[in-house]
């Protein structure tokens, strides 16, 4: 069987400026986690330019197709995926991200609004992207049995009359985030060194303070969880 065609996008809009205009170590981490887990049985491809991905899904439409949703483009992300969907009815769609509702019935009125987006990932993106991964690699020549049982960390809208939410555990935190294959280390963000982006990494996740107005301060984030010393600096001096 050939590979599971996986492209995921931090798209950002080009105007004037860049909106977003940082290498996205967002998608590295979900890349290299996941081709850690399903290795040959998927192949990812990763991309921040609306026209890119757009020619790319033109030319050779993906199985599945996961987007970034944060304020700031969860509209784009929204139309890169009814495009998708016109070319290929058969894939999936995932949006991630920390513009979603943490309460149900919003939850519901969001993926309600975005009716080309088939999942929403919640919270830490690794593991329940592989997770629907695994699902979809399960009944990828049967569609319909993917929304048939919750996957965990995903969310999603029944395909029956009922059309209810259907949400999965939520998953656990990885504690030790070197288990996250480094995707500057590994060559996955070689591509976004072109002069417009600037790289940046990730030290630690989760903060202890409980801020309304942030993502973070939600109580899943409470524990703060470190990168190693070690894998920092690599990082840094590859960068």
């Amino acid at each position: 069987m050939k590979p599971l065609k996986v492209y995921l996008c931090d798209l950002t809009h080009e105007t004037v400026i860049l909106v977003s205009d940082t290498i996205p170590v967002n998608l590295g981490y979900i890349a290299s986690y996941a081709k850690k887990i399903h290795g040959e049985a998927i192949e990812v491809s990763l991309f921040k330019y609306p026209k890119d991905v757009i020619n790319e899904i033109k030319k050779n439409p993906p199985d599945v197709l996961a987007l970034s949703n944060y304020s700031w483009n969860s509209l784009l992300s929204e139309r890169v995926a009814k495009i998708a969907k016109l070319k290929n009815s058969k894939v999936v769609t995932v949006q991630g991200g920390p513009n979603f509702p943490h309460d149900a019935e919003q939850q519901l009125e969001f993926l309600k609004m975005r009716p080309n987006t088939d999942f929403h990932v919640e919270l830490e993106g690794e593991v329940s992207f592989s997770n629907l991964l695994d699902s979809v690699l399960k009944h990828h020549q049967g569609e319909q049995e993917l929304f048939k049982k919750p996957v965990d960390g995903c969310v999603f809208i029944s395909h029956d009359t009922k059309k209810q939410l259907v949400k999965g555990s939520k998953p656990p935190r990885i504690n030790f985030l070197d288990d996250i294959p480094s995707p500057y280390l590994n060559g996955m963000l070689d591509k976004f060194f072109d002069g417009r982006l600037s790289p940046f990494i990730e030290t630690n996740r989760g903060c202890p303070f409980k801020c309304s107005f942030c993502h973070t301060g939600a109580d899943y984030f409470q524990k703060i969880h470190m990168f190693s010393i070690e894998r920092v600096k690599e990082e840094l001096e590859y960068i």
